[in-house]
């Protein structure tokens, strides 16, 4: 295959796949028409064209990409990616599947100067549970593993990019040294044993490492001596139970070893960190301490592995002073210190966040300020470019650590080098990459990037074989990434939408400071159909007919639903309002008011209204106010709406009447019961416009719904997911 078909080749893919870079845009319009083979100018041409654009937006992110040095090593960024591997990537392989292989290798091309492999070894998956069932599962000991985590790392490798693993070592409060031997294996080794590092012999040193050679007291072809089983204590991710934030500024309590203790778990240490690095490991996370175990313990390792760059944790708990007092007790022992708040924030939701002020932010900056040496990286919803630069330019911090950021755009440091901050997808904070149900399936999804972990189907994308005229109805969510994809893709597309704004029911989040991420991913997909030569007709209610006669070759019909009000007695009242219909008007309310209706969109609602000063009782006939999600999400809310003061909820509550001053309802016991209601919102679910949706049929031969009037979608991810995975059809 010649160059220019290979280029041609990957330009069609990008487009199909729905990449936005400006060399692929550049290119977008002989997608599916130019013939690979003929038009060698063409392509060129499209390829300079692309390179001179991108040329004068090269420096906006300049210090973001600037190389800092670490101890003896260079790091290539300021980004670190940080243990957030969705788990969904993964199948039951013992081995690196490979969605996991591709997402790491994209983060170290795309600029991200250290990559953490979150790496658990050798359990058994079936006798997992929840979150620990569903993780990234490897057999170490077996050398062909072995192979493909080497091939892994060497690919990181290639392009500059660190990878970096998880060094557990020194004894925590709750568990002692009987805690650690199961952490780490066992300080012997021996068959058995629990926990996640690899065991191995008893000898401490770490021996000048050639080629292949193997850690202390090992077997050929793997790590001996690693057991099976959960982790002790049922704590997950490596962490034994105890080894929590302490109060001073996030120091870890420590319990000291006797001498023999501690030299059993260097040993330990050591040959896990031996295994690692023969593999082309260069970074070891780890946790912070200054008492003498872990002292001793960082002290050995340094030196065994004199060019080891060590990262370790502290929690942004305390006051800011006392952030600056523990990372000096690190300084001359750990290289890289991210900052991270160890309550719920860790996992921040637009919930219990503000945009553009992150919370570990002033922790950082006062340790730089304080003249620490020590390298710093906040974590914890930094995912704005221009903010990130801002932060690194400032000197506020070292470096930047993310997680979901990448996850929901894996082009995100390429369209940083591009200079194009605006084209990334913002996420949306929704922790839903960490599973979306505990009840249901657990199955974890990216609400803003379709393509994530499922290469299986985006390998399957064509590229278009012509230009085609396309029509969508409805600009929400679904009709607007509907509308973004057939544009990338090269075809001319028209948008129509009855309203005088683009966004569908995400036009709540105009409103709503619980929804700021929310309303920054609206914002994003408004400007993309813009950017991407997309016809907008707002304030135009379309008909069959009126499509009918301007020659179109697909239509796409993005309808959603309607809100609709529940079948109670005195709901069509003068103080009854629907529940999308409050936002923005919240001052015609009354001082109480009763939300009739729970789930994710009542409890939205009712914690807006309560903020905005009304006392809200909200009434759910549902044993429980709202799903709780997956992992961090339900709780992260309850903890937002308990702290409002006027936010109450009934559930197992039966509404029965509506009057004017109060609302009737009978609760979990059958006894009826009212509340005081000025005003009303009553929400009794949504109603998806299929049949109207339909009479856009027969119209075209290619004809499809998205989004909410499928019937199948009823929220943003699923709508995103079915838009954009119908418009490369077109």
């Amino acid at each position: 295959m010649s160059i220019v078909q290979r280029l041609m080749g990957r330009r069609q893919f990008l487009i199909a796949a729905g990449a936005t870079s400006t060399s692929a845009l550049a290119y977008s319009r002989l997608a599916g028409v130019a013939n690979p083979v003929f038009n060698t100018g063409s392509a060129m041409a499209a390829e300079k064209a692309a390179a001179a654009a991108v040329a004068g937006a090269s420096s906006r992110y300049a210090h973001l990409f600037s190389p800092i040095k670490v101890g003896n090593n260079v790091l290539k960024s300021r980004l670190l990616f940080t243990a957030a591997t969705p788990h969904f990537m993964q199948g039951p392989e013992n081995f690196p599947a490979v969605p996991v292989r591709d997402f790491y290798i994209d983060l170290a091309r795309n600029g991200v100067a250290i990559v953490t492999m979150r790496i658990i070894e050798n359990r058994v998956r079936a006798e997992q549970r929840g979150d620990s069932a569903h993780m990234v599962i490897y057999d170490l000991n077996d050398a062909g593993v072995q192979n493909y985590l080497d091939l892994w790392v060497e690919s990181l490798n290639m392009v500059g990019t660190r990878a970096a693993f998880s060094l557990q070592f020194g004894s925590t409060s709750g568990g002692g040294m009987q805690m650690m031997q199961q952490m780490m294996g066992g300080a012997q080794g021996g068959q058995g044993a629990q926990g996640g590092m690899p065991a191995g012999g008893q000898g401490g040193q770490m021996p000048e490492m050639g080629q292949g050679q193997m850690p202390s007291g090992g077997q050929e072809g793997g790590v001996p001596g690693m057991g099976q089983g959960q982790m002790p204590g049922g704590s997950q991710g490596g962490m034994p139970s105890g080894a929590t934030a302490g109060r001073s500024g996030g120091m870890p309590a420590e319990t000291e070893m006797t001498e023999e203790e501690l030299q059993k778990n260097i040993d330990t240490m050591l040959t896990s960190a031996n295994f690692y690095r023969n593999h082309g490991f260069s970074v070891a996370i780890t946790r912070g301490g200054t008492g003498k175990s872990t002292t001793e313990a960082i002290k050995a390792l340094k030196k065994a592995w004199p060019d080891v760059i060590l990262w370790s944790r502290i929690s942004a708990t305390g006051t800011v002073e006392e952030a600056v007092e523990a990372a000096r007790k690190l300084e001359g022992q750990i290289d890289i210190v991210t900052v991270q708040e160890a309550t719920s924030k860790s996992h921040c939701l637009s919930y219990n966040s503000e945009k553009n002020n992150p919370g570990t932010l002033k922790y950082v900056e006062a340790i730089k300020k304080a003249g620490v040496k020590i390298i710093v990286a906040p974590n914890g919803g930094y995912q704005d470019l221009d903010k990130n630069e801002e932060y690194i330019a400032t000197g506020k911090t070292d470096m930047i650590a993310m997680g979901r950021a990448f996850i929901a755009d894996t082009e995100y440091a390429k369209k940083a080098y591009e200079g194009r901050g605006e084209d990334v997808t913002p996420c949306v904070l929704c922790n839903k990459c960490h599973g979306v149900s505990f009840s249901g399936s657990w199955f974890t999804v990216c609400t803003v990037n379709p393509k994530v972990g499922i290469s299986q189907a985006v390998d399957k994308i064509e590229a278009p074989t012509k230009i085609k005229k396309v029509a969508v109805i409805g600009g929400g969510p679904a009709g607007m990434k509907a509308a973004i994809t057939a544009a990338e893709r090269g075809h001319k597309v028209t948008l129509y939408e009855k309203n005088s704004y683009l966004g569908g029911q995400l036009r709540h989040a105009d409103f709503s400071s619980y929804k700021w991420a929310f309303k920054d991913f609206k914002d994003y997909l408004v400007r993309q159909v813009k950017k991407n030569g997309v016809e907008v007709l707002l304030n135009t209610t379309a008909t069959p007919e009126m499509i009918k006669g301007k020659g179109y070759d697909s239509i796409i019909a993005a309808l959603g639903a309607d809100i609709i009000k529940p079948k109670v007695a005195g709901v069509d009242g003068k103080n009854v309002y629907n529940l999308m219909d409050i936002y923005g008007r919240e001052k015609e309310l009354g001082k109480n008011v009763v939300v009739i209706g729970g789930g994710e969109l009542g409890v939205d609602t009712g914690m807006y209204l309560a903020k905005a000063g009304h006392n809200v009782t909200l009434l759910t006939s549902d044993n429980q106010l709202m799903d709780r999600g997956g992992p961090h999400q339900g709780e992260i809310i309850q903890e937002v709406y308990s702290a409002l003061k006027t936010f109450s909820y009934k559930t197992g509550a039966t509404t029965t009447n509506i009057e004017e001053g109060k609302v009737t309802y009978k609760d979990a016991s059958g006894k009826e019961q009212t509340a005081a209601a000025d005003s009303v919102v009553a929400f009794g679910g949504r109603k998806w416009k299929q049949d109207e949706a339909m009479k856009y049929s027969g119209i075209v031969t290619q004809f499809y719904l998205v989004g909410d009037c499928t019937g199948n979608c009823g929220n943003i991810q699923k709508a995103v997911r079915n838009a954009f995975f119908t418009a490369v059809q077109v």
